[in-house]
């Protein structure tokens, strides 16, 4: 190695790049067949961004010394900083075969694939940086943010705990530990990891937004807008940050502020539509922002633009396809004479909830094919408001149109005004003998709980010791209609008088025709909800202080459900409160007949 090519190789390992460039320079001015100056050389030009020069430079050192394995490791270092992924992994590919035993080159080549979204390859490649390198940091905070992509959690944060343990002044490994504990529900950890992180990365606005994200699990909400806004000073482009403050203000149904903040969001992430207010949007215009501002626009009852915007879900959410057929999608076209097949979407309360739109499109004159969840097929089957039920799966006749259930609302042009609401819409069944339910004292149907897999299950399912309160009422008989028990439920419920019909709920057809048996539901927002007001049935619900956007907001009472009373949370995670409230309204309307909505 030349004088000169040791001086550049000095000031680059010192930080100095335009110094190690002049000397690279240099050094290739008196001795141009220098292989290792022309890679280094390219390795610091890229790092200022001059990628066509970089490129040429770590080319014409692998043509120099085609065998050295390291000078290939630069050429894929170089290429993957300028996004040539293939072209990077196979030259790290290269490297890794003719010098096998460099962490290095592992871990480069890890995080070549990773960005080509190869991620088992990537999780391979760092396990062996590791194997060769224990002590290698980066390698085990990788590996565990690739372990939580492929919700490998516990393994995840077993690498993510190695990392803090080897280095504790590490503040990527502490947010990779935020991180990974959020994703196992062990908030209280996230949350310690997520202030280290913050302490030591005070610059950092991944470790304020992952500190914000911490505080808002453990309900520390008006602290997490405050970490929000000191990730937003430190890098104002994020949008995802903005979206996250957006909700945490809606949590706290701060809402002038989550909306304007949500349209910030928007407008940070490029993707405002000219003329949306004055035209058509097609939905293939909305960007993954808009999806929680057509939440917040539908909570404050802006039914036309929310809608609208809805549309935007199948962008913005990833478990969230739109089926496809051979004929086209409805966008309003008429109906008289045509067949259209309605889908229904997302959960099982949403299809009963969106089904009151069905009859209207046969007054249109349509033909309309319903298609639905298996087991919702018994209650709808011989309704009058769909020609046809299938089943997902089922055989698809002709239709000349398909659209979701959810689309509905915006096809019809529904406002608050226009919402249709008599009930009964949903079908009232009769009797069955099997199904009947006995006793002389008024009989009260009951949910705390939702499915654990709803996202905002934390927030919508009420403790069962806090439900529990209710049960001290005298004179009435409680029914369960709860499937989903949380930890300890099971063991609680033998303390309770309470009949158990939660083995007769094998369709929503026996739900329905026990639920007609009831003189009241009392219940959280759940499909339970939507089945009891979609039959007429007296139902009260417990809605969380920041409610779903089809509860709206400052009323007890449903424009969707006019046999529906809310009762809110008078403070985000006051149950207890509403608990009181539905007791103390339950013990003034103890009687089947004197119970009022």
């Amino acid at each position: 190695m030349s004088q000169l090519l040791q001086q550049a190789v000095a000031a680059h390992q010192a930080g100095n790049m335009a110094e190690a460039e002049k000397l690279y320079r240099a050094a290739l001015a008196e001795n141009p067949a220098q292989a290792d100056a022309c890679a280094l050389l390219g390795v610091v030009v890229g790092a200022r961004g001059d990628f066509a020069e970089a490129i040429a430079w770590v080319d014409k050192a692998v043509t120099l010394d085609p065998k050295a394995g390291l000078l290939h490791f630069h050429r894929g270092t170089v290429l993957l900083a300028a996004q040539k992924g293939p072209a990077a992994i196979a030259a790290l590919l290269y490297a890794a075969q003719l010098q096998p035993g460099v962490a290095q080159i592992h871990f480069n080549l890890a995080n070549a694939l990773r960005a080509s979204g190869d991620w088992p390859g990537a999780i391979a490649h760092y396990r062996e940086a590791l194997r060769l390198d224990p002590r290698f940091l980066e390698a085990y905070n990788n590996l565990a943010l690739s372990l939580v992509h492929e919700k490998y959690y516990d393994e995840a944060l077993d690498f993510a705990r190695r990392a803090v343990e080897l280095n504790a002044a590490f503040g990527d490994g502490w947010l990779t530990l935020c991180n990974v504990a959020e994703k196992l529900k062990d908030y209280d950890l996230a949350l310690r990891a997520g202030e280290r992180a913050r302490i030591l990365m005070p610059q950092n606005h991944f470790a304020w937004f992952g500190y914000g994200v911490a505080l808002n699990r453990v309900g520390r909400d008006a602290d997490a807008i405050s970490a929000y806004q000191r990730a937003l000073a430190l890098n104002p482009t994020r949008s995802d940050i903005l979206d996250n403050l957006a909700q945490t203000y809606q949590s706290l149904n701060r809402l002038e502020e989550a909306e304007q903040t949500f349209r910030k969001a928007v407008e940070v992430a490029g993707q405002v539509i000219e003329g949306e207010d004055v035209r058509e949007v097609d939905e293939s215009e909305y960007g993954n922002r808009h999806w929680h501002l057509a939440l917040i626009e539908l909570l404050r009852g802006k039914y036309k633009s929310g809608f609208a915007r809805y549309r935007s879900r199948f962008t913005d959410i990833k478990e969230l396809k739109r089926l496809s057929f051979s004929f086209p999608l409805w966008k309003g076209e008429p109906l008289q004479g045509k067949t259209l097949l309605v889908c229904d979407e997302q959960g099982y309360g949403d299809t009963l909830m969106l089904a009151r739109f069905l009859p209207v499109l046969r007054q249109q004159g349509a033909r309309v094919v319903f298609l639905v969840h298996k087991v919702l097929v018994p209650l709808f089957t011989g309704w009058d408001g769909a020609d046809l039920v299938l089943p997902h799966g089922g055989q698809i006749p002709p239709c000349d149109y398909f659209c979701s259930s959810f689309d509905l609302p915006h096809r019809l042009n529904i406002n608050l005004e226009n919402l249709p609401h008599e009930v009964p819409y949903l079908p009232i069944l009769p009797p069955d003998p099997a199904l009947q339910v006995s006793g002389a004292k008024p009989k009260i149907g009951i949910v705390w709980g939702g499915s654990p897999l709803h996202l905002n299950d934390q927030k919508r399912s009420v403790p069962l010791p806090v439900f529990a309160d209710l049960f001290t009422v005298p004179d009435v008989s409680f029914y369960s209609f709860n499937r989903d028990l949380k930890p300890g439920d099971a063991e609680m419920l033998p303390h309770y008088k309470i009949e158990n019909l939660v083995p007769h709920l094998t369709d929503f057809a026996k739900a329905a025709r026990l639920v007609d048996q009831m003189d009241l539901m009392i219940v959280c927002d759940t499909a339970n909800a939507h089945l009891a007001g979609g039959m007429g049935k007296k139902v009260w619900v417990l809605l969380p202080f920041a409610p779903d956007w089809r509860w709206l907001t400052g009323r007890d009472d449903s424009p969707w459900y006019p046999t529906a009373r809310l009762f809110r949370q008078p403070a985000p995670g006051d149950w207890a409160g509403a608990v009181a409230a539905v007791k103390q309204a339950l013990l003034q309307e103890s009687l089947p007949s004197r119970i009022s909505i």
